[in-house]
């Protein structure tokens, strides 16, 4: 991966820069002298320098890089007047993510020319030789001291920062390096960063970025054998392997899967690592992959099981699990709350602890595998109302590893519908009895009046007779009335039968015309006969009611 050095102290345009640097290991540096120093510490290709500042400070930095480093090149961004002949590209302040891409692009083109005019001016490389070094085996005491600093390692290795840096501390007793470095690849697997470290300067450690896709990573999880730096002939590969300041990089393999990797800078007695050594390093880094390839697992577990747990504490509805043991698994908050119980008491429990029926349900699923889908029931313990469902959780072989009840408290809501309901029948309530009161308020009006009357208008015969006919009319309508209170509060029985509608509606006629012709008051119905009987099902008695109620209300509300 190629390096750049931005060099700024606006954090806004650090930011704006670093943006299209996602293909670099990124440098920071606020000030000159911070800059100079971190190019005398790693091979800079590009240098991104902010040019605001004093006259003439550019071009004295651009002095001071072509003398520390002839090859890197100086990208001045906003810069202006004479100092734009001191620096080898410009962009301006204002630059698009586009614009600076192409600079980038230009300036990698020309860094490649140059590398390869220089190697095509080079002598022919000699052949390349294995190198052996020193082929003495370990003597006992190191081989100690790096047993006991391992099983270290293995009794840390849920702590993966600290089985790190004691794995990099047995190396480095083993081996004494100058340098060691292990890299691991970020959460998304997009670059491999420094994550422990013996020796190396904190600018590179902050600054390395190294890319899966090309260069040392991919030959090392391509050929799964050490590079070394003798033996290398790419020049990319040696090029990062000389940004680690390192001589030999050791992947660290796991079901064919790099994992990291160890780089080891030059050994601190000798020029090169022997044979022993290099077999040495690999076992115990295949050994260390798989334990940080179970760290990874377990810690993936882990989240996935918080990320589980958090789910469940903020669902709405109450969830509980059993296992096969028959003892409760889960018990998340929304059931605490509805059911009134504590999941440290439960969790862990013989179901039984759970209040009938849900231990009976969660029972019938785990041993019949038959779920129940959103069935309403009524506990016994608080008399609470909750709406249920459960099913079966299954292994690959279809036996069952469980069961789920999931439930929701109805409580409130059917508290809330029975109000509803006594309020709908409070309102029919108060309709009726007003509706009742007037109906017998009309006829007692009529009566009350006769009765102030008759004592003064006894002896006239057309008073008598007006007055028979109207409070015999009247004191029907309260009979009538007190009939219909009767059969609102009376529950009886319903006699169906099969009937003839024509009989139903002509026994319906006679009764309205006797009834009308004693009130004196002319009613005309006009009935068209069916030739073909209409047979219903109903109770005969309370249909010629209901049509007899009807027809008497019609009449009475209709104009004379």
């Amino acid at each position: 991966m190629n390096t750049v050095l931005v060099l700024t102290a606006d954090d806004k345009l650090r930011a704006r820069l670093a943006r299209s640097l996602s293909a670099f290991s990124i440098f920071e540096a606020r000030a000159d002298g911070d800059a100079l120093r971190t190019l005398r510490l790693v091979e800079i290709e590009i240098i991104l320098r902010d040019s605001t500042g004093p006259a003439g400070a550019l071009t004295t930095f651009v002095t001071a890089v072509r003398e520390i480093s002839p090859h890197a090149l100086v990208v001045a961004v906003g810069t202006s007047g004479e100092d734009l002949d001191t620096v080898d590209f410009t962009v301006p302040a204002s630059f698009t993510a586009r614009e600076l891409e192409a600079v980038l692009r230009h300036a990698l083109d020309r860094q490649r020319l140059v590398r390869e005019l220089a190697a095509s001016r080079a002598a022919a490389p000699a052949a390349v030789t294995p190198v052996t070094g020193n082929g003495e085996p370990w003597d006992g005491v190191a081989v100690a001291r790096l047993l006991r600093g391992f099983t270290g390692v293995l009794a840390a290795s849920v702590d993966v920062p600290r089985a790190l840096g004691m794995f990099l501390d047995s190396i480095g007793e083993l081996v004494r390096p100058t340098r060691m470095a292990l890299l691991r690849p970020d959460a998304l697997g997009h670059e491999f960063r420094i994550v422990v470290n013996r020796g190396l300067a904190p600018q590179l450690v902050q600054g390395i970025r190294l890319s899966p896709n090309d260069g040392l990573i991919r030959w090392l999880a391509v050929q799964g054998r050490p590079a070394v730096a003798p033996e290398i002939v790419d020049p990319e590969i040696l090029r990062e392997l000389k940004l680690l300041q390192a001589v030999v990089a050791v992947p660290l393999l796991a079901h064919g899967e790099l994992v990291a990797v160890l780089a080891l800078g030059q050994p601190v007695f000798g020029a090169t690592y022997g044979r022993y050594e290099m077999q040495t390093l690999f076992d115990l880094a295949a050994h260390l992959a798989t334990v940080l390839r179970d760290i990874t697992l377990h810690h993936q577990l882990a989240r996935a099981k918080e990320f589980s747990e958090r789910i469940l504490s903020h669902m709405s509805s109450g969830v509980v699990t059993i296992g096969r043991d028959q003892k409760v698994g889960t018990l998340n908050r929304r059931a605490e709350e509805i059911l009134d119980l504590s999941a440290e008491a439960v969790v862990g429990q013989d179901l039984r602890v759970l209040p009938s029926p849900l231990g009976d349900m969660l029972y019938d699923t785990l041993t019949s595998g038959r779920p129940s889908a959103r069935s309403e029931i009524q506990l016994a313990l608080r008399r609470l109302w909750l709406e249920v469902s459960t099913y079966a959780v299954r292994d690959e072989e279809g036996e069952p590893l469980g069961s789920v009840l999931v439930f929701e408290d109805l409580t409130a809501q059917k508290e809330l519908a029975s109000q509803r309901r006594e309020a709908e029948q409070f309102q029919l309530l108060t309709r009726v009895v007003a509706r009742i009161a007037d109906e017998i308020k009309n006829p007692l009006v009529s009566i009350n009046t006769f009765i102030e009357l008759i004592a003064e208008r006894y002896d006239d015969p057309d008073f008598r007779r007006h007055f028979s006919m109207v409070v015999r009319r009247d004191v029907r309508r309260l009979v009538e009335v007190f009939e219909k209170l009767a059969g609102l509060v009376t529950e009886g029985e319903l006699n169906s039968s099969i009937v003839d509608a024509r009989e139903v509606v002509d026994q319906l006629v006679d009764a309205i015309d006797l009834a009308d012709e004693a009130a004196g008051k002319h009613l005309e119905l006009d009935v068209v006969p069916e030739a073909a009987p209409q047979f219903v099902k109903v109770d005969a008695v309370q249909l010629r009611k209901a049509l007899a109620y009807l027809i008497r209300y019609l009449t009475h509300n209709s104009p004379t």
